[in-house]
């Protein structure tokens, strides 16, 4: 088992999704929630982000065939999109500046409130916010690389810890909002920048690479690529 690639893969998707620099971004859209409603609406997009990512994981491939796009071209495009995701966020900016929106529910209990919350917000916050572009060529990317269905689970699985992250993060966003503030989440921001510019350089070597299979030295190369 390629382990790795595994924790290539969680550290690549998690910094992708990048809870704590769109977590003022959550915290921005409900607001206007009681505390319980905020947790229960933060569960439920988790949920949400773990759903949508396997589903371009399992079913991504397929959807480049009926387009009939390469590996190779998906790829490359796919290295360029993670690599300005991955600039904007070292220049500390927001994929949103738009302000919140009041979604709170007038009855019901705290799950019927932040079902209806995340009714309203699951688009933009959900998509494009968490699973966007950038995070579906990941996934896409890392899929095409599991050769046995033992490393198509362990993926599946660190997709799942990789939401329960965004989970734990999200359901803490007003406690870590205030204790870091708005310096600690730009050092945040900025860091998973440069974690994700360097993955899709990687990205990229790993593309050029299939397109001209020998031209470049084998160290540089993703084991998984052939």
């Amino acid at each position: 088992m390629e382990w790795s690639l595994l924790f290539n893969s969680f550290i690549g998707i998690l910094a992708i999704l990048n809870p704590i620099g769109n977590m003022p971004i959550f915290l921005e859209y409900v607001e206007n929630e009681s505390p319980n409603v905020q947790r229960a609406v933060a569960l439920l997009m988790s949920f949400s982000i773990f759903v949508l990512m396997s589903v371009f994981f399992l079913f991504g491939n397929r959807i480049l065939t009926m387009f009939g796009i390469t590996l190779p071209a998906f790829r490359l495009a796919g290295s360029i999109m993670i690599l300005l995701i991955g600039l904007r966020m070292l220049q500390g900016k927001s994929k949103f500046e738009q302000h919140g929106i009041e979604t709170a529910a007038a009855t019901g209990n705290t799950f019927d409130k932040a079902r209806d919350s995340l009714s309203h917000i699951l688009v933009p916050v959900a998509m494009p916010l968490f699973i966007g572009p950038g995070s579906i060529t990941t996934v896409i990317l890392y899929a095409e690389k599991c050769e046995t269905w033992l490393m198509s689970v362990m993926m599946i699985l660190m997709l799942f810890l990789s939401s329960c992250i965004v989970a734990m993060v999200l359901v803490s966003s007003q406690y870590i909002f205030d204790k870091i503030g708005r310096n600690g989440t730009q050092i945040v921001i900025r860091f998973m920048g440069m974690i994700l510019c360097a993955i899709a350089m990687q990205f990229m070597i790993d593309g050029i690479a299939q397109l001209f299979p020998g031209v470049l030295d084998t160290a540089f190369i993703h084991t998984g690529v052939k």
